[in-house]
């Protein structure tokens, strides 16, 4: 027989029997410390200033205020409810995989023993816990927490903390002093509303992983919804950490940004005077995610190496030559000049130069080479000798390469290649390749058209 009883100065007749408290409210959400009593909380869209469109439902909470569309694919959504013991301090990842993950005492599915289930014309999904089972000690606090989403945009929408005391009979809501009884004496229903349009993953990219002093980057979040679905129309927030002065003031155009139908909104990132590292950080409805922009100093004083197709060498001149200056090395020891004996002579079958009509050199030494004859670029590891293999090389029909003439290396590490084209003027463009691109690859982007102007386009920087 259920015996009804009205407890609790709201007066609100509640079914009841094994005692529990579950908490509402405490002034540090997540605490930090062990100690003799957890600090008491909830979080959901009401509680805790939790994940919107997610609601506990009686008995935990009072019956709470909603207005969005209930979500009752239970398939996709796929919730699930982990209790852990949180009496000497919070648990981490509750019955989850990772490392120093708490055990979860009991982990309900929708295929566990006592299964979730859905009701649609509650609006509610609901599962019995058997405060009896093995592993549950009176007098201790468990953290219950609620977790739904398909694959890739999983998350944990909320959490409550439930106090077994040693009366029998009850269960008291610590935020209202309602007090609650099961009718059965053991069985508690947790019971919970997610609605449509909850984020379930925010992925955050930088366009370039490394920019230099001064220069801007494009930043660009997506939002995705529980089901893995582009989510537009939400608000996106941004912020930046960064070593000092690697970030300019203001460090991004906007603050806040609308994700647009695709799920996606954008920033710029602009970088300050001094080299470091700075952290972009988006953040939605209790998700955040950031990318790392390293910022680089400028290179200063940079000798400037330039290819001679008809003497095939390589001169080098000092940082800052003008008039008729003469150079300082022909791929030669450092210092070396005139009618030097080089250094390094890269040359030979092997090698795939035909006919090098410009090159770039990067920080760490690596030569690239624009192969006029070839149509092809060939890259050679630091330092290589004689007649050496390419470490890697553009080249191939998908690659858009004809007759190049110039090489250029961007703050990111791209590849900008001029065109020349054929003897008709055709195909005159500048091709774009990402950095480490190797075989026949197809360029990420190119400049080329009518209103370009370019005609038989040579050197490039």
């Amino acid at each position: 027989m259920t015996h009804l009883l009205r407890c609790g100065p709201t007066g609100r007749w509640l079914v009841a029997t094994w005692l529990l408290a579950v908490a509402a409210c405490s002034s540090d959400r997540h605490p930090t410390a062990p100690g003799t009593r957890p600090a008491f909380d909830i979080s959901d869209a009401v509680h805790g200033g939790g994940t919107p469109g997610f609601f506990f439902l009686p008995p935990l909470v009072a019956q709470p205020t909603t207005g969005g569309e209930f979500d009752a694919d239970i398939a996709t959504l796929n919730p699930q409810v982990a209790i852990c013991d949180v009496t000497l301090g919070p648990d981490v990842d509750c019955g989850g995989s990772s490392e120093g993950a708490t055990p979860a005492i009991v982990v309900f599915t929708t295929t566990s023993t006592s299964a979730i289930t859905v009701a649609p014309t509650a609006s509610a999904y609901s599962v019995n816990w058997d405060t009896k089972l093995d592993g549950f000690v009176t007098g201790h606090t468990y953290r219950a927490h609620v977790a739904a989403g398909g694959i890739g945009a999983r998350r944990e929408l909320g959490f409550a903390d439930l106090l077994l005391t040693t009366s029998p009979g009850q269960v008291k809501d610590l935020a209202t002093g309602d007090l609650i009884s099961l009718n059965d004496g053991r069985t508690l229903p947790i019971r919970f509303r997610i609605e449509s349009g909850i984020p379930g993953a925010l992925a955050v990219t930088a366009a370039s992983a490394s920019i230099p002093t001064d220069g801007t980057d494009l930043i660009t979040a997506m939002l995705q919804d529980l089901h893995g679905a582009p989510l537009a129309g939400a608000t996106v927030a941004w912020s930046v950490t960064a070593d000092v002065g690697a970030a300019g003031t203001p460090p991004l155009d906007v603050t806040s940004g609308q994700t647009d139908a695709a799920g996606m909104t954008a920033t710029t990132f602009r970088a300050g005077a001094t080299a470091g590292t700075a952290v972009v950080a988006a953040a939605a409805a209790g998700l955040s995610a950031s990318a790392t922009v390293s910022v680089t100093g400028r290179v200063v004083g940079k000798p400037l190496y330039v290819a001679n197709t008809g003497a095939n060498s390589i001169t080098v001149f000092a940082a800052g030559a003008t008039g008729d200056a003469i150079p300082t090395a022909v791929i030669a020891a450092p210092g070396a000049s005139g009618n030097a004996v080089p250094k390094a002579v890269i040359a030979g079958s092997a090698t795939g130069l035909c006919d090098p009509f410009a090159l770039a050199v990067d920080a760490a030494g690596t030569l690239y080479v624009a192969n006029h004859c070839a149509n092809s670029i060939t890259v050679y590891a630091p330092g290589a000798d004689g007649d050496v293999a390419p470490a890697a090389a553009i080249v191939g029909a998908n690659t858009g390469l004809s007759s190049p003439s110039g090489v250029a290396l961007g703050a990111s590490g791209r590849i900008y290649v001029t065109n020349q084209g054929d003897f008709f003027g055709e195909n005159a463009s500048v091709e774009i390749f990402s950095s480490g691109a190797s075989g026949n690859v197809t360029p990420l982007a190119r400049i080329a058209g009518a209103n370009t102007g370019l005609v038989a386009p040579a050197g490039i920087a």
